[in-house]
């Protein structure tokens, strides 16, 4: 057998059998199907925007000991240009929303799967990531530069957009 030849046909495999070379146009549109179904959804700004309740649980007190565990009611609202999406954040505290500071812009972060919004001040450096999954909002913060997390949130859409219908 000459160099570089193999007894295995060549071919693909359709998840049920393996086709041939001669079904070339056939192995062509199942690659071709097979590339779109893997790739990853839209993460278009309509899926965080809305209204969302949950908590807010510290994850590591050593790292951020003035960590308080918080019931969290979030807006997503449209950004100023396509694209990000504005975070305001109130925690409830005696049966009141409180603000939780200026809003933040989330963008979609590709690398990391995730809205991605950042927040300094003098004495933090923290990367909020946050993810959407059939309803429900799951997130974490990262101090920097060390990369601990320091808080999980798990919150659920309250509506779809502010003063949208609810779900």
């Amino acid at each position: 057998m000459p160099i570089g030849r193999s007894r295995e046909p060549i071919g693909c495999y359709d998840g049920r059998r393996y086709k041939e070379l001669k079904h070339l146009p056939a192995c062509a549109a199942l690659a071709l199907a097979s590339l779109s179904s893997g790739a990853p959804p839209d993460h278009a700004p309509a899926e965080l925007l809305g209204l969302w309740r949950g908590t807010s649980q510290c994850t590591d007190r050593v790292a951020a000991p003035a960590c308080n565990d918080e019931e969290v009611v979030y807006t997503f609202t449209a950004g100023a240009t396509p694209g990000p999406v504005r975070w305001k954040a109130d925690k409830i505290v005696d049966g009141r929303r409180e603000p939780m500071g200026d809003a933040l812009d989330t963008t979609w972060d590709p690398n990391d799967a995730c809205w991605k919004a950042e927040f300094t001040n003098t004495r933090v450096h923290v990367v909020w990531c946050f993810t959407v999954r059939a309803g429900e909002l799951a997130g974490t913060a990262r101090l920097l530069p060390g990369k601990q997390t320091v808080r999980r949130v798990d919150a659920r859409r309250v509506t779809s957009a502010p003063g949208g219908p609810s779900r």
